[in-house]
């Protein structure tokens, strides 16, 4: 019997895919009527939750890496921060996270951090050979500038659609919006990284192999 990558929660102390059994249980236990269930792999569970549907024998092969991004601010720091969480197709997750303090950057606050945050992970699936990036986030913008359904109206926007089209031509770029602050559990991961890399100093980093990288173990955080 195939192990238990993923548990799905559709109804606990918080809802989403958790990446082992002991945080899914702190979500379930003592919550009335509980629905969760484990799945081998990452398609199955967002199935079982109603998200993205069928994996399609093509994309499936090519590989698709999703990622929760999220952006953060910080007014008394003047700083801005980004955060990635990357669930890999064959169940490993890394993170990764950085922040700035670019003056023309400064003036969208968290909205820059945000689009920090998929445009690293566009460029993560790059520089690892994904053939499809599915990008979750909470702020609208980073979508629909991407797809032309906002107009870029500030220099900083219109740089940021211009980089996720050029690279659009590299690697099958998808969007999935998810609800802020709904104990979306990879979504509020990607919140809490993003707020701890505004007391960082590590700047923005660069998109590394994912041989150069630790998995991280969500347990840690339980």
């Amino acid at each position: 019997m195939a192990a238990k990558k993923y548990y799905a929660v559709r109804k606990g102390k918080a809802t989403g895919i958790f990446p082992s059994w002991k945080a899914c249980r702190e979500t379930v236990e003592g919550f009335p009527g509980a629905e969760f269930q484990g799945f081998p792999d990452l398609a199955e569970a967002e199935r079982y939750l109603g998200l993205g549907g069928a994996v399609p024998a093509q994309d499936a092969q090519e590989g698709r890496l999703v990622v929760y991004v999220d952006g953060s601010y910080s007014h008394a720091l003047k700083r801005y921060a980004f955060s990635c969480v990357f669930l890999l197709p064959d169940g490993r997750i890394f993170t990764e996270n950085g922040n700035g303090n670019q003056p023309d950057s400064l003036l969208l606050r968290n909205v820059t951090g945000e689009m920090l945050g998929a445009m690293f992970a566009v460029r993560f699936a790059i520089v690892n050979g994904f053939g499809w990036v599915e990008i979750r986030y909470d702020y609208e913008g980073i979508e629909k500038w991407a797809t032309g359904a906002w107009r870029s109206k500030t220099e900083l926007t219109r740089k940021y659609a211009a980089a996720m089209r050029n690279w659009g031509s590299q690697v099958k770029i998808s969007f999935q919006k998810v609800a802020a602050h709904a104990n979306v559990y990879y979504n509020e991961v990607a919140d809490r990284l993003a707020k701890e890399a505004l007391k960082a100093g590590n700047g923005i980093p660069r998109a590394r192999k994912i041989e150069e990288m630790e998995p991280w173990d969500g347990d840690q955080d339980q």
